[in-house]
């Protein structure tokens, strides 16, 4: 037990084992002329690696201590983000159930699913406020010779949701296990380094999740096909019913009259997009009123964070991005599709003569009755206006915790770099300017050159980075406060 380093000796990071009787006097005394001599050495670098942890980690320390975050602002586990992927992908599945007008609450599938990265619930609300139009199921053709009776037939053969390739090339031999268990660590392979583990837990989540899709999409088609063969029974079997059975007997079932589905798609037209034929009324863009579908306004953003693109001086060398402002950092609005008009946003007036689904009539109920005269609107017609930012509130997080990101990237550089000239005496920045030339250079240039700093010099520069980092972060703390008591 003699030979064990006490708990002091170990927290305070010595290798001093106690001297024993099997050490002479010589040795013992240079042992201990070797500790004297280390001391100012050790107490440098834990003094050191204080200063350094205050720059990395006082910010942090000051943030939750000055303010009371809300849980919402922590990090995410990577657990909680694979639960909100799941989440999002579940309010993307077309539901017979949910309908508004005749469309849906979620897109047919014309765009992947990596593209689909806007607030589902948000695009929800604003379609059942009918403040932009509904995901409708798209016609690839349209023809005006067709019949009432050839339409609704194409309609009743049209799916509820775009097929998917259940053999992407991206998942091929990827392991997805069991899918109702909600972990699969089993399914990696522990001898990979970490790295790579990491990136196969990546990939065996994304081909899981677009399993999972295909299951969640699968399910709700049978009921879809259920209700409408279930309709069509009931059709037959009381067509020529004198009473009310068959209204009664449809209740529930949300899916489209035949009148409905003439109304719908005899009066569509095609996206200038996507090239597919929608019912209407389409959404418009403001600037230059052109029509647009659901399925490609959801795909207009921003653009990602990034520098602002400044000329380049050829004669200069080229910056790098780790050496600008991360404050510089920008990301300009939506461009229109078809002007280029900055702040791109839509119009919707939405239809009066045929509310169904949520907020009106069942779609089952729904009448054609020829020259129907639309509802009043007291002359002002319900008109919206929609931006790209609307459906991707969090455009302006995202945006800030990219410059967080930076911030923090470089505070690291800076710190790190630091630590390294105070710990070692010989790091490569001193030791180049003691070896780079011979004693009689040195004297010769000595006056041309500056003064190696010191210890207190470099040490004073740390504390001024450590309280710019501070500044800066109750800067960033105030701007979102002065923005909410402006509203």
């Amino acid at each position: 037990m003699g030979n064990v380093p006490g708990k002091m000796d170990q927290e305070d990071g010595f290798n001093d084992a106690r001297p024993d009787s099997s050490y002479n006097t010589a040795s013992s005394s240079t042992t201990v002329k070797q500790y004297d001599d280390d001391i100012p050495s050790r107490v440098r670098a834990r003094r050191t690696s204080s200063l350094v942890n205050s720059i990395l980690n006082g910010n942090n320390t000051r943030t939750r201590a000055g303010s009371n975050l809300s849980s919402t602002n922590r990090r995410k586990t990577s657990r909680e983000k694979e639960l909100a992927k799941e989440a999002h992908a579940k309010q993307l599945i077309v539901r017979c159930s949910e309908t508004v007008d005749g469309g849906f609450l979620a897109p047919f599938g014309c765009y992947s699913f990596e593209k689909l990265d806007y607030d589902a619930t948000v695009v929800k609300n604003l379609i059942i406020k009918r403040m932009i139009a509904p995901f409708y199921t798209p016609l690839q053709d349209f023809d005006e010779s067709w019949t009432r009776d050839e339409l609704i037939k194409i309609v009743d053969g049209l799916p509820l949701h775009d097929t998917f390739d259940e053999n992407l090339e991206e998942f091929e031999d990827v392991p997805i296990g069991n899918l109702r268990k909600p972990t699969f660590n089993e399914l990696i392979d522990k001898s990979l380094s970490k790295k790579e583990q990491r990136r196969m837990h990546a990939r065996i989540f994304r081909a899981r999740l677009y399993k999972k899709r295909i299951i969640w999409q699968e399910n709700e088609s049978e009921t879809f096909l259920e209700r409408k063969l279930d309709m069509k029974r009931i059709d037959s079997k009381l067509r020529n019913a004198s009473d009310n059975r068959s209204n009664q007997t449809k209740k529930n079932h949300h899916l489209p009259s035949d009148d409905l589905k003439y109304v719908l798609y005899k009066n569509g037209s095609e996206c200038p997009i996507c090239f597919l034929y929608f019912p209407g009324p389409f959404n418009h863009s403001k600037c230059c009123q052109q029509p647009i579908c659901t399925e490609c306004f959801v795909q207009i953003k921003r653009a990602d964070p990034h520098f602002p693109h400044d000329e380049v001086d050829p004669t200069e060398p080229p910056t790098n991005d780790d050496e600008k402002d991360p404050n510089l950092l920008t990301s300009e609005p939506a461009n229109c599709p078809y002007c280029a008009t900055a702040n791109f946003s839509i119009t919707y007036q939405p239809p009066t003569d045929r509310e169904t689904g949520i907020g009106g009539m069942p779609p089952e109920s729904y009448v054609y009755r020829n020259g129907a005269i639309s509802k009043p609107d007291d002359g002002k017609p319900h008109v919206s206006v929609i931006t790209s930012d609307t459906i991707r509130p969090d455009w302006e997080t995202k945006l800030n915790k990219e410059r967080s990101r930076l911030m923090r990237r470089s505070a690291n550089a800076t710190a790190i770099h630091i630590s390294n000239r105070l710990i070692d005496p010989n790091h490569s920045t001193r030791r180049s300017t003691s070896h780079s030339s011979t004693p009689v250079q040195d004297e010769s240039t000595s006056a041309s050159r500056s003064p190696e700093p010191t210890i207190n010099e470099i040490e004073d520069q740390m504390v001024r980075e450590a309280i710019r980092l501070s500044l800066e972060d109750q800067e960033n703390r105030r701007k979102p406060k002065n923005k909410n008591t402006s509203f």
